[in-house]
């Protein structure tokens, strides 16, 4: 056991490493951002169609192939998958830097700990979306690993370089996130010369990297559109165009930009992983991540002390001032994919950090440069580097929490939205205000709600759509759109959807109060927002289809959450909306038995006019109260209910609406 564990030490430690960092919320987190496009497209079109952006990334759909027939649509499986992912992508990292400085196990080792945690990148819990780059970048790791075996190869010297140059043109030709590392290899080269001269050094290097940037040059002019490619759909924005458009402007924003995404990269991306912050015990698990950053912290380092991975060796005696040199370069040069379309990680906004992704392969490394060269290269060395390293494990932890209450979010709205339409009409559009969550904004809502209705087998086309209303031009052309004179198309890959007043459905899930589903009578409902109301005079329930033969999948949506208020309340207003007035009192009856509160007066609403239908004046004249006294402005609300339960008027309505009316004073 002791030679078993002594073998695979490194792959453990690394393993820990990224289960410490990720492994925490593993079961709660779900899908993000275009995971749900990815997932659709995988369920109705296939393994082989998944890729939905642009002609130059088809064969991604290989590199995402692994997971999906892993995963398939389960969120849990993909998380684990990215998990292993990580850390087999760190696996490689060691042993690609090992190939070339294999003296320094300890902090190659190390660097491949940062590098499977660095806090500049913080969306690991994307786990579709990024498993195409990180399948990508364990092909570019590959290749560099077999590239250094080339160099130091005996014999199969031309097996490892035919790997190299193979592994090389996939990973380009996949994704071009990785491009600026492919000009690190001449200095790669450099270091595994032996010591002959800097000029004979630099020259045999050189002549090395021929084969590779004969093949770098294929895939830039592939790249640059002249053989099809190209960066056709940035154009309006790629800093060639604006070169030529404003050569200063042009050349002052590309050095501002890069010098601000550098110093993010190596030194602001640490800001938040100490912060006082963290210390709250009003949020305690911020302050668990900081107790498991510092006990990984002192682990990594008892375990690297006690492997004893290498004793002073005179072989690489200028590792540090050679990795400082590579990791720098490997620094700069990754941002070239990012800056030639103008994209910054220093810009705000979801999702920027991805532009990190290159990066993280020179600023691990750098770290650990910097703590052998001010700490030692002993054992002090290495307690600092373990340190950086227990506080990356620190931030993930929390990136991962951010996520994890992401999903709770997501979750909260479609399974309201089921209970409230347990079907839907195909055609419909559900029409929501911003994002439905931080990761699940315009777009990839349709997504998200036709795996909530969807039928099995799934159809190709989706039978469901969502818009986020501030996002389309349906504001200003409001009265036109109302009357039909005019009608929104939206468009999204493959996809046409036309928008009318007859297929509109309103949902409303803003924080803090029940999802609801928008009707005629939230034109007086003054907790919408002022820009969102108007939806809810073209909103049409009668869409809502009050049986369903597809229930939510309990794979992508977990089990049905135990009944709460807002439970309650949906299936009240859907029995609302059937004129079921007994179901709707017995819903409140089984709120009020199991002691469940209103979030909202609005939420009073299918109450009140189910008691005042059932002539029960007095709990009808109660919860007008209550609605009224919690929340003046529902007045409006409120007496349109009772203007509409008086048409006809039921036995008793006028000495009761008289009562409520001297406190409403309805007009």
């Amino acid at each position: 056991m002791k030679a078993f564990c002594r073998r695979y030490a490194i792959p453990l430690l690394l393993l820990a490493v990224t289960v410490l960092a990720y492994g925490w919320q593993l079961t709660r987190l779900g899908f993000y951002w275009d995971d749900w496009v990815f997932v659709y497209r995988y369920q109705t079109l296939g393994v082989l169609n998944t890729i939905f952006y642009g002609g130059t990334r088809q064969l991604g759909v290989f590199a995402l192939m692994p997971g999906f027939l892993l995963a398939g649509d389960s969120p849990l499986l993909w998380h684990i998958y990215s998990l292993l992912l990580r850390w087999g992508v760190a696996l490689l990292f060691w042993w690609a830097l090992n190939k070339i400085w294999p003296a320094q196990k300890t902090a190659i080792t190390l660097m491949a700990a940062l590098f499977a945690v660095h806090p500049a990148f913080s969306q690991q819990s994307i786990s579709v979306v990024y498993s195409l780059q990180f399948v990508t970048y364990a092909i570019f790791l590959l290749s560099f690993g077999w590239m250094a075996s080339a160099e130091r190869a005996v014999s199969r010297r031309w097996l490892w370089l035919a790997l190299a140059l193979a592994g090389q043109a996939l990973h380009l030709f996949i994704v071009e996130y990785f491009v600026g590392l492919e000009v690190i290899r001449p200095l790669a080269f450099y270091f595994l010369q032996p010591g002959e001269s800097r000029w004979r050094r630099a020259k045999s290097a050189f002549v090395r990297w021929l084969p590779y940037l004969l093949v770098l040059m294929v895939y830039a002019v592939w790249r640059s559109g002249v053989l099809g490619g190209g960066f056709d759909d940035y154009e309006y924005k790629t800093f060639g165009a604006f070169l030529r458009l404003d050569p200063r402007a042009a050349l002052v924003e590309a050095v501002e930009y890069g010098l601000k995404d550098i110093l993010l990269l190596l030194v602001n991306t640490w800001n938040g992983t100490l912060s006082p912050a963290i210390i709250n015990l009003g949020q305690p698990y911020n302050f668990f991540s900081l107790i498991v950053a510092v006990f990984s912290a002192f682990g990594l380092s008892f375990a690297l002390s006690r492997l004893e991975l290498e004793t002073d060796s005179p072989e690489n005696d200028g590792f540090l001032a050679q990795a400082a040199f590579l990791a720098f370069a490997a620094v700069v040069v990754s941002f070239i994919p990012s800056w030639f379309v103008r994209r910054h990680i220093v810009e705000p906004g979801n999702f920027g950090d991805r532009f990190a992704l290159a990066g993280l392969f020179g600023a691990s490394m750098l770290v650990v440069v910097f703590a052998r060269f001010f700490g030692g290269r002993r054992e002090r060395g290495t307690l600092l580097a373990a340190l950086f390293v227990g506080l990356a494990i620190g931030a993930q932890i929390r990136y991962a929490n951010s996520y994890r209450w992401d999903w709770e979010r997501q979750l909260r709205t479609y399974w309201q939205v089921s209970w409230r339409a347990p079907a839907l009409q195909p055609g419909t559009v559900l029409v929501g205000f911003d994002s439905i969550s931080t990761t699940t904004v315009n777009y990839v809502g349709a997504f998200a709600f036709n795996n909530l209705y969807q039928p099995d087998p799934p159809p190709a086309m989706p039978a469901i759509w969502y818009l986020n209303y501030p996002k389309t031009n349906i504001a200003v052309n409001l009265d036109r759109f109302r009357s039909g004179q005019w009608v929104f198309k939206d468009e999204f890959d493959l996809y046409t959807v036309l928008l009318t007043p007859q297929n509109s459905l309103g949902v409303d899930y803003t924080d803090g109060r029940c999802i609801k589903i928008l009707t005629s009578d939230d034109l007086a409902n003054y907790s919408l927002a002022d820009e969102f109301r108007p939806v809810a005079g073209f909103s049409n329930p009668a869409l809502i289809q009050p049986e369903s033969g597809f229930p939510p999948q309990q794979r992508i949506f977990g089990p049905e959450p135990n009944a709460n208020w807002c439970y309650y309340f949906q299936k009240a207003d859907l029995a609302r909306q059937l004129g079921d007035w007994e179901r709707v009192i017995s819903l409140k009856k089984e709120a009020d038995k199991a002691g469940f509160e209103p979030l909202s007066a609005y939420e009073l609403m299918p109450f009140i006019e189910a008691y005042a239908m059932r002539a029960e004046w007095s709990a009808a004249q109660k919860l007008t109260t209550q609605a009224y006294k919690s929340l003046p402005k529902s007045l409006d609300g409120l007496c349109l209910v009772w203007q509409r339960v008086g048409q006809p008027a039921p036995e008793g309505y006028e000495a009761a609406f008289q009562q409520v009316n001297g406190q409403l004073g309805c007009r």
